[in-house]
């Protein structure tokens, strides 16, 4: 979490900012979890935190999700084709291999679809589901509206010829700019904080994301993932 401070500009202060919540570049070991706990969580059908708390759910990623989906799905008739001209004593450490990358696979799809973006009266939270996220204060969010560009890397990241904005998507692509009213600081833990006053994101739908802000419904509202 990045708490609110004081900063200076010269021997201007600048006021505090609003306090942001942001889970910057996870860890190998807390991505193996998030995966883990997630892919669980979709075989048992535990309800997402989203619908707990009664928020609005926005799902994103799409194009990732079809291509992880595709590469999943084929990896299995693949994994038994390839066993046959496996020597037999290395097909213990394939089959191994197989069902580790098949998991891998279907809990990203699970991670992805349990975390959605959410809007609710006091947070908007824009997640990748295992690469960051941010949560933002409601009342710090002024509106959404279509932008599709490419910003290269993934996860929660600097948008390089805008020093006020940051990325948060899995993928390169994304398709909507989030307009702050009032800025917030920032903590990626790669340089000096950012004093942030736009958002980009991926959202499969991204109307739906400016209906949430403006407190209409959106479809993709509560349900299991």
């Amino acid at each position: 979490m990045t708490r609110a401070h004081q900063v200076t500009d010269g021997s201007r202060a600048v006021p505090d900012l609003p306090e942001v919540r942001v889970t910057p570049k996870p860890s190998v070991r807390h991505q193996a979890k998030a995966l883990t706990k997630s892919l669980a969580a979709w075989v048992l059908r535990r309800p997402c935190e989203a619908d707990i708390q009664d928020a609005v759910r926005i799902k994103h990623s799409s194009e990732v999700r079809q291509v992880v989906m595709v590469l999943t799905l084929t990896e299995i008739p693949l994994a038994f084709l390839v066993s046959r001209i496996v020597p037999p004593p290395a097909r213990p450490a394939h089959a191994a291999l197989e069902i580790l990358l098949i998991l891998l696979g279907f809990s990203i799809l699970a991670t992805m679809a349990r975390h959605p973006h959410t809007v609710s009266s006091s947070a908007v939270a824009l997640r990748t589901g295992f690469l960051g996220d941010i949560v933002l204060p409601r009342e710090s969010v002024r509106s959404a509206a279509r932008s599709m560009r490419t910003i290269e890397g993934r996860g929660l990241r600097r948008v390089p010829d805008d020093p006020s904005a940051l990325a948060c998507s899995i993928g390169a692509s994304v398709n909507v700019v989030i307009r702050l009213d009032t800025p917030v600081l920032v903590d990626l833990r790669d340089g000096d904080p950012i004093e942030v006053r736009t958002v980009h994101i991926s959202a499969d739908s991204p109307d739906e994301v400016s209906r949430a802000l403006r407190g209409g419904d959106a479809t993709g509202r509560r349900g299991q993932a």
